[in-house]
């Protein structure tokens, strides 16, 4: 059984589909969803604020009193500061909450880069006015929350992808593999199931499954909102990790991508003729057919 492969039509009809698809989809989550946003997070910024006496006694004793605080100051900072990087620079463990020990240079951490532009008090060394300290605080948390709101729609929108594959791989019949384990050889994915996010040949797959014909089917999820992150998400993600599982598996893996959004038909054109199997988060029932007659 052959896998699908779609003519120029198909593609630029699809891709019409995605396109309109995820364009309502952010007119419905715009405005009100960033607003609600905002209103979550403003008062963990001006409860981050009086702590600190407005950010001139940034000490080790907040990070104690509340492990869990360091995620709004990483906000202050100028730019924002990553979480990897923090914790490059407390030279501590990977933490979610911080560990008491390392509270002290958490606060050294932070201090030292506190933004000037919101901030122009902290350097100066006095109290800030109403109208500044008030400007601080909607500018953190429009800054915080456009962060937070971008964070969500990536995570939110591999979840549903992944979802929806293995939905339709349930509808063919494929079962759930229990195991976890890295797939380093066929076998250790039994024919007729699929996994969730697991390792195949050193590079994380989001769903594998395994046809009852003995292939391998690696299935990745992209989301793009654009042309140029879409070229990135497929050609050299999906496109790169295919060329390693076919060194690893040769002709009994086939890599597939499920898409959402936006992407040039060039980039569609050039990825089916590399190898990779298109596939739409909104019409997956050819997945389901193909898995299911690949017998």
């Amino acid at each position: 059984m052959d896998p699908p492969r779609w003519s120029e039509e198909e593609l630029k009809a699809d891709r019409s589909e995605a396109l309109g698809r995820f364009t309502e989809l952010r007119r419905e989550e715009g405005p009100r969803t960033f607003s609600r946003t905002f209103d979550e997070l403003r008062p963990l910024v001006e409860n981050a604020l009086s702590v600190s006496r407005d950010l001139r006694q940034v000490e080790g004793d907040i990070f104690r009193s509340d492990p869990a605080i360091w995620q709004v100051f990483r906000y202050v900072c100028g730019p924002p500061i990553s979480q990897e990087d923090l914790w490059t620079l407390v030279e501590g463990p990977k933490f979610r909450r911080v560990p008491a020990a390392f509270a002290d240079a958490t606060a050294s951490a932070i201090r030292d880069v506190i933004d000037p532009v919101r901030f122009p008090w902290v350097a100066a060394g006095r109290d800030p006015s109403a109208e500044e300290r008030s400007a601080a605080i909607l500018a953190t948390t429009v800054l915080w929350s456009a962060q937070m709101l971008g964070t969500s729609r990536r995570g939110e929108a591999s979840l549903r992808q992944e979802n929806a594959t293995a939905a339709a791989l349930a509808q063919a019949g494929f079962d759930l593999a229990p195991s976890r384990n890295a797939i380093e050889v066929l076998d250790e994915l039994e024919r007729g199931t699929y996994s969730r996010e697991r390792k195949v040949a050193g590079a994380k797959c989001d769903v594998p499954a395994r046809l009852r014909d003995g292939r391998l089917l690696a299935l990745e999820c992209k989301v793009s909102n654009g042309p140029k992150n879409g070229w990135k998400r497929v050609i050299r993600e999906v496109g790169g990790k295919a060329d390693g599982w076919r060194q690893s598996f040769g002709n009994q893996v086939l890599t597939a991508v499920v898409l959402a959004g936006v992407f040039d038909l060039s980039c569609l054109r050039s990825a089916q003729d590399n190898g990779v199997i298109l596939f739409w988060e909104h019409n997956l029932s050819p997945l389901a057919d193909f898995v299911g007659a690949a017998e």
